[in-house]
């Protein structure tokens, strides 16, 4: 019987020898030392330990003679497999399930609850002022003749207009515009922003525009790497990622396994990351995409202008307006609305005169208890959406200008590390160019204490002048150029092509 082959194996067999070792006593182990304690051949741990180190969170250091050492300070615990991820992955599932469907019942709530309370708030207040003109004109404008727009067909005028502003805020989120002006305007503007996509847009914001973001920073080091004859170092990714040394170490052990990649160690104990699957390209990488380093996009406040956005807040100030007055009232006058005058009974009139026609008018339609229906839907509940409708967009501001710092500090670290990549042994933090807001952190402290995070990393060190020398970075990229000069891409390049689906048999 032929030996089977060296690559030719069962990976989950090999993955579960490699555990079982790994559960030993040592501390750091080398492939050496897993093929002694497994018997298994070089090729095929070295092969699946970039799986392994990915899963388990494993820890790669290089030895003084080069040779690459693998630990696990968390232990044995799969962050894929096992009760707790599968329960953490249901529960993000279900959650994020719960949590779209009551975004989506709550925005619609917010959205007829805000304009629902300003049209029936604007609709009392004008039942009550022609009311009061009926009042006034002794019920006898409807036998005059001129204008009538006090009752009868000025009823309906009313009607037709508030029901028109209706139309034009749900769907072009104006009022005052005529049809000819919107219809001009339609050629500047092609795309309107409906009122509900505008008030959500206020509310709860757009979402995360950096949500593709993994596919970017894999986008970006795959062109890196394809330009750089299939060598990175952690420096270099660093700078493209914009990630902290400890998270850009996390990370890269995940791209060893997406693209097949293994760390090696060059002849003088330098750690790099190889890439050859990546070299068999059939076309060239532009020299831009290569050399951009993407940044984050800061997240907005929301999508609409500030003037949209202040008009839904002062429709929100009329509701809280509008809402303490009748909550004030029904606690302090109640059913009490009903006064004697020298002509008969009237109504309260003066600052009372809108709550006074409202109880009378919900009295007339048969509503038992006015006052306590008048204090709950007129006064209690548009009150609390008021506080809701400010409170959240608040909170959402506060939470988004500490999110944005922190996407700021990300994408300084970018320009921060490529800056010490271009002058290791001299680098300035004093000269370091901050063009954009993107990468301009509030704090001026910032770049000072990402400095002194890499120093700390890489042993870097502080001149009298205020100067940084960097020899641990200057090293590993001097001899990952060596590697790189070493390497020739034509031996990984797609090779003559000898089938072809479409040739002609």
């Amino acid at each position: 019987m032929s030996e089977p082959k060296i690559l030719d194996y069962n990976k989950n067999e090999v993955r579960e020898r490699l555990l079982r070792a790994l559960n030993g006593a040592t501390k750091d182990w080398t492939s050496a030392d897993l093929a002694r304690a497994t018997g298994l051949p070089l090729a095929q741990i070295n092969s699946e330990m970039p799986a392994i180190s990915d899963e388990y969170r494993s820890r790669l250091k290089v030895s003084e003679k080069g040779d690459v050492l693998y630990s696990f300070p968390q232990g044995l615990k799969s962050r894929y497999r096992g009760f707790g991820p599968s329960m953490r992955r249901l529960w993000r599932t279900v959650s994020r399930g719960a949590v779209a469907v009551g975004k989506t019942l709550f925005k619609v709530w917010i959205l007829v609850t805000l304009f629902g309370y300003f049209f029936l708030f604007i609709a009392l207040a004008l039942v009550a002022l022609f009311g009061s003109v009926v009042l006034q004109q002794g019920g006898g404008s409807r036998d005059r003749g001129g204008d009538r727009r006090g009752g009868g067909l000025g009823g309906l005028w009313l009607t037709t207009n508030l029901f028109d502003s209706m139309i034009r805020l749900w769907f072009y989120g104006e009022l005052f515009k005529s049809s000819d002006a919107r219809y001009r305007d339609s050629y500047a503007r092609r795309e309107r922003h409906p009122l509900h996509k505008a008030v959500f847009s206020h509310v709860f914001g757009d979402g995360d525009p950096n949500a593709d973001w993994n596919t970017v920073l894999k986008k970006a080091f795959v062109a890196f790497v394809q330009t750089h004859k299939g060598v990175i170092t952690l420096p270099e990714f660093m700078a493209i990622s914009g990630l902290s040394p400890e998270e850009a170490q996390d990370r890269i052990t995940q791209f060893l396994v997406e693209f097949e990649g293994s760390p090696e160690v060059s002849e003088k104990g330098a750690l790099y990351f190889f890439f050859p699957s990546l070299l068999a390209k059939a076309s060239e990488v532009s020299s831009s995409a290569a050399s951009t380093f993407p940044l984050k996009k800061l997240k907005r406040f929301s999508s609409n202008n500030a003037k949209m956005d202040r008009s839904f807040r002062w429709v929100n100030i009329v509701n809280l307006l509008f809402g303490s007055y009748y909550l004030v009232n029904a606690i302090n006058v109640g059913t009490n609305v009903i006064i004697q005058t020298s002509q008969g009974i009237a109504l309260k009139g003066g600052w009372t005169f809108l709550y006074s026609s409202t109880i009378y008018l919900m009295s007339q339609i048969g509503v038992s208890q006015p006052a306590v229906m008048t204090a709950w839907v007129l006064g209690v509940m548009p009150l609390a959406f008021s506080v809701l409708f400010f409170g959240i967009p608040l909170v959402r501001s506060w939470r988004l200008k500490r999110e944005n710092e922190v996407l700021k500090r990300e994408n300084m670290r970018k320009v921060l590390y490529s800056a010490v990549l271009a002058s290791p042994l001299g680098f300035d933090h004093r000269a370091v160019d901050l063009p954009s807001e993107e990468v301009r952190p509030s704090a001026p402290e910032a770049v000072q204490e990402e400095v002194r995070h890499l120093a700390a990393w890489s042993s870097g060190e502080i001149s009298a002048e205020g100067t940084w020398t960097f020899k641990d970075v200057e090293f590993i990229q001097g001899e990952a150029e060596q590697v790189r000069a070493s390497i020739r891409e034509a031996d990984y390049a797609p090779q003559k092509t000898v089938f072809d689906t479409d040739a002609k048999v």
